[in-house]
Parts: C-alpha cells; sequence; structure tokens
C-alpha cells in the first residue's frame, strides 16, 4: 500500500487494505458501544446512591467512605466526574471518527492526524484529570464536614503516567502522519 491520501481499491480481499477496513468497522462499533456504555452507567451512577458510593470508593480507595453523600453532595460528585468523562468521549468520539475514515479508505489524511491527535489530548488530559478529580472531589465533598475533619486528597498513579505518555505517543505520531502526508500530497502533484 502506498503512502497516498487514500488505500488502493484493487488489492484482493484477504489484503492488508482489506483487513484494515474490516477492523475498523468493527473497531468503530465497539467505540459507539463503549460511549453509549460509559454515559449510561455514569447517569446510572449517579441515580443510585449505592453506585455513587461504589464511584467514589474507586477513585477515593477507603476516603470514600468517609464522604457525606445527600443528595446534594450525589449531584456535586456527578458534575465533578462529568469533567473527565466529556473528555473521554470527546476522545472516543474523535478516535470513532479516525476508525469510520479508515473503514472508507481514508488513512493519510489531515483529518485522520486531526483525529488522532485529538484522541491522544484526550488520552494525556486523563492523566491530569485523574488526580485532580479525586482532589476536586475530597475537597468539595468534605466541605460540610467540621473543621479538621475536611480532606484533601493528592492522588497519582501509574495509570496516569502512563495516560500522558500514551497521549503523547499518539500526539507525536499524528504529527508525523501530518508531515507524511504533506510530503506525499507534495510529491503527487509533482507528477
Amino acid at each position: 500500500m502506498q503512502a497516498s491520501s487514500s488505500m488502493a481499491s484493487t488489492e484482493p480481499d484477504g489484503s492488508a487494505a482489506a483487513r484494515l477496513v474490516r477492523l475498523s468497522r468493527a473497531m468503530e462499533w465497539v467505540t459507539t458501544g463503549g460511549i453509549v456504555l460509559i454515559v449510561g452507567l455514569l447517569g446510572a451512577a449517579f441515580v443510585f446512591q449505592s453506585w455513587t458510593r461504589n464511584l467514589l470508593l474507586t477513585k477515593l480507595g477507603d476516603i470514600g467512605t468517609r464522604l457525606p453523600l445527600d443528595a446534594g453532595n450525589q449531584a456535586l460528585a456527578a458534575i465533578i466526574i462529568a469533567v473527565p468523562v466529556a473528555v473521554l468521549v470527546w476522545g472516543l468520539l474523535n478516535v470513532r471518527a479516525l476508525f469510520g475514515d479508515f473503514a472508507r479508505g481514508r488513512v493519510f489524511t489531515a483529518a485522520t492526524a486531526t483525529h488522532l491527535q485529538r484522541f491522544g489530548i484526550a488520552v494525556a488530559a486523563q492523566g491530569a484529570l485523574g488526580p485532580l478529580t479525586a482532589t476536586v472531589l475530597a475537597l468539595v465533598l468534605s466541605l460540610g464536614n467540621p473543621p479538621g475533619q475536611r480532606l484533601l486528597v493528592l492522588t497519582f498513579s501509574s495509570n496516569d503516567y502512563i495516560s500522558v505518555i500514551v497521549g503523547g505517543v499518539l500526539i507525536a505520531v499524528a504529527a508525523v502522519m501530518r508531515e507524511a502526508t504533506r510530503i506525499a500530497d507534495e510529491n503527487a502533484s509533482f507528477v
């Protein structure tokens, strides 16, 4: 397959291009299902108080059990957690568009590079938003506690670090893709 703005359509069905199309179509569906599940489960987590508590336990560990969880705090938690989830969904929408372009034979284009770059930004942002979200959750949800029982939580995990690194790699690959596309288009204009 040559580095052009689309895949050659004369290749046999068992070719790498055909496999990429099949994989991309499948991943487009998987990504769509993931977006629906993430949004649906997050919504349910803030309808059912026990699910909200479990989410707090996941984000904050044992500290999540000591935070008051009335209806107001449940709504505040939903708003705080909605921020990284919105960034995640934005990233997934971009990766879904990337797979859609791949499935339609558009591999090395400025649009695919942009989709990959945006997904990389969303992945890297998750590395920063994870610790920030945990800190804000603990602070806001413990504000109603008496002085001396308010909480400040600082977290950072290897997953946060890996998210930043993987996001950076994706952003760099997108820049390389964009440059390769520019060079291929430039070379095509000389012919």
